[in-house]
């Protein structure tokens, strides 16, 4: 290897640190304000960046730094939500409403920041406040499990129900995201508080799905 090469393989690796370290401090941050209240500046600073522009750089908007949040979390949650799925078909429960809104947000369950917070669902919850929840469309099409297991649990409804679908899911992300954020401030450190406090809004959640149109 040329020093060339090795200095500019070093400066790819910064590069990709930096990143990384915004995606991080952009989910937190978003979590924490909503995204209309946070600056570029502000993610920049959360890093020790003294380049106001370093948002700007590395990702070119606040819009773009949204979406690389989602492709920074989702692959592993798709994958998680794929593994529980095919383990629900094993086990025959597949077509069970409960069943299925546990494979969707068991992975947001298990998935914790370096300080074991709810990263994720926290930024889920701050770009619903901030009207943004639907960006999360854009990215679809490149989590194939999850539009599965989305399409799979519309079908197992009532009739009645899948017309309004696509609002309850808000609706309910919501509600599980909220439950999440209580975790981490009453019971991150209490296991089964934890669990009791999921599978409680679990059951809310699969039941504000399968309720007759009011």
């Amino acid at each position: 290897m040329t020093v060339s090469q090795a200095s500019r393989k070093r400066s790819d690796t910064r590069g990709e640190a930096t990143r990384l370290a915004l995606i991080e401090a952009a989910e937190s941050l978003f979590a924490q304000g909503g995204v209309e209240v946070v600056s570029t500046r502000q993610i920049g600073a959360a890093i020790g960046s003294s380049n106001t522009n370093v948002v700007a750089y590395h990702f070119g908007s606040k819009d773009a730094l949204i979406r690389e949040v989602y492709r920074y979390r989702l692959p592993a949650i798709d994958r998680r939500r794929g593994e529980l799925l095919g383990a629900a078909q094993r086990d025959g429960a597949s077509e069970n409403v409960r069943t299925l809104v546990r494979v969707f947000f068991l992975p947001l369950f298990e998935q914790t920041d370096g300080e074991g917070r709810h990263s994720y669902a926290g930024f889920l919850s701050g770009l619903e406040r901030s009207g943004l929840i639907a960006t999360r469309i854009e990215v679809n099409a490149e989590f194939p499990e999850t539009q599965a297991l989305f399409e799979r649990l519309r079908d197992c409804l009532p009739p009645a129900a899948r017309g309004r679908f696509g609002g309850r899911m808000r609706m309910v992300t919501a509600l599980v995201a909220t439950a999440l954020q209580q975790i981490d401030f009453e019971a991150r450190d209490i296991p089964e508080n934890a669990a009791r406090l999921f599978d409680d809004a679990v059951t809310m959640a699969a039941a504000a799905l399968v309720a007759p149109p009011g």
